[in-house]
């Protein structure tokens, strides 16, 4: 089958057309002029074309990536794909009909889901149950992000956004079996109006359950502990902490173990085969992620926005490393940060680091100029010790010239690789630093 997916470089959509391509299909894409890796770098190395292949006929399916709207290029091509009538579906249904399986295990929640549905392939995988699985990262051990098999067995990171050609939370289009809740946070402000409108997806969505199925949940989350009793089938609440030697670090990371744990455990998976996965699991790239160690300054790689997030990932460094300053290169990637009313919690966030380095403030033309956040709205919130410093160039020479023995750089960001690259060049320099 010839498959061409619109917003092909996105961490649904690459893993997607690897996929495709390895189960023999003819894959292209379209993308925006300037990509990057690593999703430029896999694309290239699988030799699937980008932005080559213009839209006719002979293409026998398009799938629309959920970043479709925010590309010229793609949007264009989807008023092309509705006018002449070829036939397309959403990255989110796709996922929907061919990957979620009849035993399908949804991971959902404001945080911890790219780990926990790793953890959860990674277990079902040594368990020779063979799942279809999707995961919103790159897992560490060597399996790939994106996997279809003959298994009735899925497990998938089931986001509440509403994007592209979405008209509910993601995780109501697809198959539920059982479900892990970590948090209902009311992230999403620009696809939820109200957190009462944020709730109700989660509401939605324990009410699919069915009777035989398993709804793992965090039990200090006390919005979802009253949702627990729309499920028809066994409310499991998940522990805060767990006995099974592991390499994570952090309090929240031990949460995320104790969680798919305990599903595992219900679902009737030997105890041997679980506790030996958790004891080789290795984590998620750009999750707590150490990325260089120079001149005993150590550079770590995180992916959260989210201030609970945040605060736990220091949490977590400063508990390892008591003794060391922390310092924060800061990008503001989601999109509930780019409101004022998003920032709510990050003083906190950040009471534990030294300093906070805020990167350019992205613009949004959907966000009124009264509701948008500035640099301003962020030294309200955070305080003195954030700096403003919208320019790369400016970032790396700040690093270089402010860096001392002992103190922990911590790169946040779930954003494109311009600030990753900014960070790599900060590490170059005290990596040749005699």
């Amino acid at each position: 089958m010839k498959i061409h997916i619109l917003a092909i470089c996105g961490v649904m959509t690459t893993p997607l057309a690897l996929e495709l391509k390895k189960q023999g299909h003819q894959v292209s894409g379209s993308e925006q002029d300037k990509i990057y890796p690593p999703f430029s770098t896999q694309l290239q190395k699988a030799k699937i074309p980008i932005n080559q292949t213009p839209i006719n006929s002979k293409i026998d399916l398009y799938i629309i990536g959920s970043a479709y709207k925010n590309i010229p290029k793609t949007l264009n091509e989807f008023e092309q794909i509705t006018k002449q009538k070829l036939k397309y579906i959403s990255a989110t249904n796709y996922i929907a009909q061919y990957i979620a399986k009849n035993e399908s295990i949804l991971i959902a929640g404001s945080y911890g889901k790219t780990t926990i549905t790793a953890l959860c392939v990674w277990i079902l995988k040594n368990a020779q149950l063979k799942p279809s699985y999707m995961i919103g990262g790159q897992p560490i051990n060597n399996f790939p992000s994106l996997e279809i098999s003959d298994s009735p067995w899925s497990v998938i990171e089931a986001d509440e956004s509403i994007n592209g050609l979405d008209t509910k939370a993601k995780f109501l289009y697809y198959p539920v079996k059982h479900v892990i809740i970590t948090s209902t946070n009311w992230e999403h402000k620009d696809c939820y109006p109200t957190n009462k409108d944020n709730l109700n997806a989660y509401k939605n969505l324990i009410q699919k359950i069915p009777k035989d199925g398993f709804l793992i949940y965090n039990q200090n989350d006390s919005a979802l502990k009253k949702l627990t009793k729309y499920c028809i089938g066994t409310s499991i609440p998940y522990q805060t902490k767990t006995n099974i030697p592991n390499k994570l670090i952090g309090q929240f990371n031990q949460e995320n173990i104790s969680a798919a744990s305990t599903l595992c455990h219900h679902m009737g998976i030997p105890l041997k085969i679980i506790t030996q996965s958790i004891s080789g699991y290795l984590g998620i790239k750009r999750r707590l992620e150490t990325i260089g160690d120079y001149q005993n300054i150590l550079f770590i790689d995180d992916f959260a926005q989210n201030p609970n997030r945040i605060y736990s990932t220091i949490n977590a460094i400063k508990q390892q490393y008591p003794k060391h300053p922390i310092k924060v290169y800061f990008e503001p990637h989601a999109s509930f940060i780019l409101t004022k009313t998003g920032l709510k919690g990050f003083k906190q966030a950040f009471s534990h680091v030294q300093e906070v380095i805020l990167s350019q403030i992205p613009y949004k033309n959907t966000i009124s100029k009264s509701k948008r956040s500035t640099a301003k709205d962020f030294k309200s919130e955070i305080g003195d010790k954030l700096i403003y410093l919208p320019l790369n160039q400016t970032i790396e020479k700040h690093f270089i010239n402010s860096l001392n023995k002992q103190d922990i750089l911590v790169h946040f960001s779930s954003g494109g690789l311009d600030g990753l690259n900014t960070l790599k060049k900060i590490i170059n320099y005290y990596k040749l630093k005699k």
